[in-house]
């Protein structure tokens, strides 16, 4: 169902029963919305979690928020931010490939619990998804990026069901064009402790992020780490799903303990807690 969070209109999954303690709320992929992270939002509340969704790129032009193509990488994350404190509740935050930069940057802040990067972009590497001579004027105009074409798109939906390929394209949307170029520039920087856990995983066989850089940065900032044999860029849907969110769940058990585990059904009690 559609609810707000603040200024920002966001799609809220709750199960029932809710099994878990704490939300998750999502960020998505550059050029990416709530319709492709639907497969994940679905898959997510179907084991009892309750899941928020925002819309941040709404809040583009208005109320100050600069346009767009000007968000630089710590406006994003504090318009990510915004959505985390209208939502009033300790939270973890999940995001995937951009997004999972972002995530990865809320674990700083005091009322997140864990946070999640699935394929992040990694600081200082040249990315095929944008990078291109088709968006060279948008990167200096510092206006919206336009979505991947050819051998880049087929990167990033290669292990999307065939039957959804066509809907996801059609539903790709422009995006941020000065925070992307921050994180290719490796401007972006990280606490190298957070008090919140952080992990990031990562497809091995992912054309667009390489899994060895990945686990460079999760050594430089703290973070767990994990790869997915034979899997590519697109952790949210298709093959990929099911196991990533296996690593995901495996993480925050053994990260946040028995806090986490009163809320979960009695055959996962015995799950060991981080440390034991």
């Amino acid at each position: 169902m559609e609810t707000v969070l603040g200024r920002f209109p966001t799609q809220v999954e709750r199960p029932e029963p809710i099994k878990f303690a704490w939300p998750i709320v999502l960020l998505p992929e550059l050029f990416t919305t709530r319709r492709h992270q639907a497969i994940l939002i679905g898959f997510l509340a179907t084991i009892g979690w309750e899941v928020y969704a925002p819309d941040l790129r709404s809040a583009a032009g208005r109320d100050g928020t600069p346009e767009l193509g000007r968000w630089s990488f710590d406006q994003l994350a504090a318009i990510a931010g915004e959505a985390l404190d209208a939502l009033g509740r300790e939270a973890i935050v999940i995001g995937h490939g951009f997004g999972g930069l972002v995530a990865l940057k809320m674990a700083e802040r005091p009322r997140v619990k864990a946070s999640v990067a699935l394929a992040p972009m990694v600081p200082g590497l040249r990315t095929p998804l944008f990078m291109r001579a088709g968006n060279l004027p948008a990167m200096w105009l510092k206006r919206p990026l336009k979505p991947p074409s050819g051998r880049p798109l087929l990167y990033m939906l290669t292990d999307v069901e065939p039957f959804q390929r066509e809907a996801l394209i059609k539903a790709l949307v422009p995006d941020t064009s000065a925070a992307a170029l921050e994180v290719v520039r490796g401007t972006v920087r990280f606490a190298a402790d957070s008090s919140a856990p952080r992990l990031i995983v990562a497809g091995a066989s992912d054309p667009l992020v390489s899994a060895e850089r990945l686990e460079s940065l999760a050594g430089e900032i703290g973070a767990q780490f994990k790869s997915l044999p034979g899997q590519g860029h697109w952790l949210i849907g298709g093959r990929a799903v099911e196991r990533a969110v296996g690593e995901v769940h495996r993480f925050l058990v053994r990260s946040l303990g028995q806090e986490l585990l009163l809320l979960y059904p009695e055959e996962w009690r015995d799950e060991p807690a981080s440390g034991d």
